[in-house]
């Protein structure tokens, strides 16, 4: 069942943007460094973060007038959006994002070789994360970042990706059991054993 619509002080200012410049360009001020973030912790590359960013508010700027919501929610889950689609588009144009995470993990590995018998997952670094998400089709790679870095709850998922909250929920349960296998094959075998 859908939480009910919390008002917010900035539900006004999203009406406002609509026809005022000012009202918008809070908004923007507001959103900016949430939607960078949003596509650093997607893309991993923070020129291309800016670059999605940009257009992501560019097209809101263009299509503010037509924006259907009234609230900050709606808002929030149309701008997110636009972010998600604009970011896995541009990952579906470039294998630039792939051959980067594995040039950073290959450098990472010889720079600190690992210690004899390294099977432990405390030992575990971003890098190697980062490229076991890469795995991951693009819709999951966006509920996770949704979910773990922006810590939306199913709900704000589900308005963004366009499907129920319960559905994300459990895509996310097959998500992260799919990112375990990942990485325990990046373990070995050995862990994959004692964890079976």
């Amino acid at each position: 069942m859908a939480k009910p619509v919390e008002q917010t002080p900035y539900d006004d200012l999203v009406v406002q943007a609509k026809t005022q410049a000012g009202a918008l360009a809070r908004l923007y001020e507001l959103y900016y460094d949430r939607i960078y973030r949003f596509c650093v912790h997607r893309l991993y590359s923070t020129a291309a973060a800016e670059d999605i960013t940009s257009g992501v508010f560019l097209t809101v700027a263009a299509a503010i007038r037509q924006f259907k919501g009234c609230t900050e929610q709606d808002f929030r889950a149309w701008i997110f959006t636009i972010a998600a689609n604009q970011a896995n588009a541009y990952i579906r144009k470039t294998s630039r994002r792939k051959r980067l995470m594995e040039n950073v993990v290959a450098m990472r590995r010889a720079a600190q070789p690992q210690p004899q018998g390294y099977q432990d997952w405390s030992y575990m670094d971003w890098p190697t994360l980062y490229t076991a998400i890469l795995q991951l089709k693009p819709e999951h790679q966006t509920v996770l970042t949704l979910r773990f870095f922006e810590n939306m709850d199913f709900d704000e998922i589900g308005r963004i990706m366009d499907a129920k909250p319960a559905t994300i929920r459990v895509t996310l349960h097959r998500v992260l059991r799919r990112l375990r296998g990942v990485l325990r094959d990046d373990f070995g075998p050995e862990e994959r054993d004692e964890g079976a």
